[in-house]
């Protein structure tokens, strides 16, 4: 049976869970933490109505999603550094994908670590921080686990062909030097043996190990799909036809473009090779644009069919009822918008991530319009399971509010920050004051309610001098909150 129409007996039983109170309750809760590598909001329940992901669908209507989620660092193992130890980024702390938070941040708990200390049992499956062992003595109870593949195997002979006279290199952080691999294959694989389907069998594992004893626990499950190269299951590329995939709506930098706002290189890490490895695409052509998203989108409904295998099990345990469960992406991403890809860029589709919750307690069905960052998610987590966290030790502030009513207050604005810039982001504008290494400043500002598509930069303006002062306060604010911890 094709892997997008599986559906199964147990997946309509999803999440008939009993409505407890959100904190303070004699059992404590399980928690089930998801990171699904680069996955912005680019799911059917968050609008996208050409993707095929009825497991997140199903998941949201059995829970919250958040409207207004965004992360602090728009590069994986920054961002993910930053969420586990619930501190901001600063210039020198969480920089780059390559942050071990064991050295930007030795004295900060972590958020498995808070968990263990309470008496949970604490698991790592797949990427969970961006370095396998990073924190790992004083963060899991059980050694960090990963597959034996990883996110870059491939599973088809003509792909290994093609390997064996690609002279196409690239060099690793470590300064080693490999041979590129394709950016997009349709695998003649089975879902579950995949590197990410093998990483959803130990999770499924683990859920029947701990169904057998008592004791409370804290499992992080890490995907890397839909990360770069787009390495997916057939029947998912089979969804999602090249012809009907439209282009983004806009394909230029905001302008004026401000200095110190560059384009992103990741995808020239892979050679964008036809499926049939007859030629290779023309960089940002619209053909080029339309492979890139075939092959994001199928990568994200190879994620969307191991979580409803995941959920199934969580159900088939009897776990869900007394289970948190959290799916995220680690930050957002670019599909094409400003003719860039992927990440590492403070424009405005890197920022917004995905994010959904459910559990004990949790309204069904609804979405919360707040702004809340990802380092709101370490006390929130924690509140949940009546851990407590001392004053000041943490940035992020929790949100539970908004769990019991999905319309309260939390945040009106976000922050993020990467290499020379830092951004304030609400509903109404965004704004990046950049600075590069030789103390050069530059300014993005976006009128989001005016230009959704970010076209226009608005900074210096006189129109929008108030603002950009209300904006640069707020930022200032923040980077003072940062740098004082």
């Amino acid at each position: 049976m094709p892997v997008l129409a599986r559906h199964g007996a147990l997946a309509a039983l999803w999440f008939l869970i009993v409505a407890t109170p959100l904190a303070g309750a004699a059992e404590r809760p399980n928690v089930l933490l998801i990171y699904i590598d680069d996955l912005r909001p680019q799911t059917a329940d968050y609008g996208h109505e050409q993707m095929v992901t009825p497991n997140f669908s199903r998941f949201a209507a059995n829970g919250v999603r958040f409207e207004n989620a965004y992360c602090q660092v728009p590069t994986c193992g920054a961002s993910r550094a930053s969420l586990m130890t619930g501190l901001y980024p600063t210039r020198e702390r969480f920089p780059d994908f390559l942050t071990w938070a064991e050295n930007d941040a030795p004295n900060a708990k972590t958020l498995p670590q808070r968990f263990r200390e309470a008496g949970y049992t604490t698991v790592s499956n797949g990427k969970v921080f961006h370095h396998k062992n990073d924190t790992a003595a004083r963060s899991w109870s059980e050694a960090p686990w990963r597959p034996e593949i990883g996110g870059r195997t491939f599973y088809n002979d003509a792909t290994a062909e093609w390997m064996k006279t690609n002279q196409e290199t690239r060099k690793l952080p470590g300064g080693k030097v490999v041979k590129k691999v394709p950016m997009w294959e349709a695998g003649e694989v089975d879902p579950l043996d995949t590197s990410d389907g093998k990483i959803a069998a130990k999770t499924m594992a683990d859920l029947e190990r701990f169904a057998k004893n008592d004791k409370p626990f804290f499992i992080a499950c890490g995907f890397a799909k839909p990360h770069m190269p787009f390495f997916s299951p057939e029947d998912t590329y089979k969804t999602y036809p090249l012809k009907q995939i439209a282009l983004a709506e806009h394909r230029r930098m905001p302008q004026p473009q401000p200095a110190g706002l560059r384009g992103v290189r990741e995808q020239n890490a892979y050679v964008p090779m036809t499926p049939d490895f007859s030629r290779e695409v023309t960089y940002n052509t619209d053909e080029y644009h339309r492979r890139m998203r075939q092959g994001y989108y199928a990568s994200v409904s190879h994620a969307d069919d191991l979580l409803g295998r995941v959920m199934d099990k969580l159900e088939a345990t009897g776990l869900a009822e007394n289970t948190v469960v959290v799916i995220l992406g680690d930050h957002g991403w670019l599909l094409g918008e400003h003719d860039q890809w992927a990440k590492n860029t403070l424009l405005h589709d890197a920022l917004r991530t995905a994010l959904w919750m459910s559990g004990p307690g949790v309204p069904q069905g609804a979405a919360v319009p707040s702004y809340v960052e990802f380092v709101d998610l370490h006390p929130t987590l924690c509140e949940l399971a009546d851990i407590a966290i001392a004053a000041g030790e943490v940035h992020g502030e929790s949100f539970v509010a908004t769990l019991k009513d999905p319309n309260a207050p939390h945040r009106d604005h976000a922050y993020t920050r990467f290499k020379p810039g830092d951004s304030i982001t609400s509903a109404d504008y965004q704004y990046v004051r950049y600075r590069d290494p030789r103390g050069r400043k530059s300014a993005l500002l976006i009128d989001r309610k005016n230009d959704p598509l970010g076209m226009t930069n608005h900074a210096g303006e006189p129109a929008y001098a108030e603002i950009e002062a209300d904006l640069s306060a707020k930022l200032d604010a923040k980077i003072a909150k940062a740098t004082a911890k």
